[in-house]
């Protein structure tokens, strides 16, 4: 039996489309291009609560006048994962926060398969700058170039880099990670869990996951 043209036609173009749509489906898609409103109530409130005050000047022992914030979120799972699996830090994070749910773990990790720009959008007690990178990188080359940048940038905390969050499948348990760097041996790397409480979000327990 001979096929017709058109009915090849019409074959070659669903088996297009079909290819199409088979490459599109295993094409990881960024549902999570813009960091959301949420998002930055939850870095607003570690913020405060961690840099702001006497927590501030705790935290990097001198006096915290601005704060300064990389411009694009960031979370280098092979560098987190070189020390311990993924599997040994849920467990881990668990054990230090019980309320810690897997689905909002589970969410966290698929969340930082992409990086996003921040912006101008959080709440804090003190001025706070947005600052690229790349000039991070041109300021600071080695621990002899920490007074140069704290010249630039005065009364700043050092830097913060935050990763994007996580949330449970209500929405109202979040996670996510953070580095503050500030100078020599003076940093940290930290997981934090976050808890929407009368709608306001509080942080229920920050875990130092390394320092510095």
């Amino acid at each position: 039996m001979t096929m017709t043209r058109s009915c090849r036609s019409i074959l070659s173009v669903g088996l297009t489309v079909l290819i199409a749509c088979y490459a599109y489906s295993q094409t990881p898609k960024n549902n999570h291009a813009e960091v959301s409103q949420s998002e930055y109530e939850i870095f607003s409130a570690f913020i405060a609560r961690s840099f702001v005050g006497k927590a501030g000047n705790e935290r990097v022992a001198f006096p915290v006048s601005q704060i300064i914030i990389v411009d694009r979120t960031d979370y280098d799972q092979s560098e987190i994962e070189e020390e311990m699996s993924w599997k040994e830090t849920r467990k881990f994070l668990r054990k230090q926060v019980p309320s810690l749910q897997l689905a909002t773990t589970d969410n966290f990790r698929e969340a930082n398969l992409w990086q996003a720009a921040l912006q101008q959008r959080f709440g804090l007690p003190l001025p706070y700058q947005l600052v690229a990178g790349s000039t991070l990188d041109s300021i600071i080359h080695d621990i002899a170039d920490w007074p140069q940048y704290y010249k630039q940038y005065p009364g700043a905390q050092g830097f913060l880099t935050f990763s994007r969050v996580g949330f449970s499948p209500d929405g109202e348990q979040a996670m996510f990670y953070a580095t503050n760097h500030c100078g020599g041996k003076c940093a940290t790397g930290s997981f934090v869990v976050a808890q929407k409480r009368d709608a306001k979000w509080a942080v229920v327990k920050e875990v130092i996951f390394w320092v510095s």
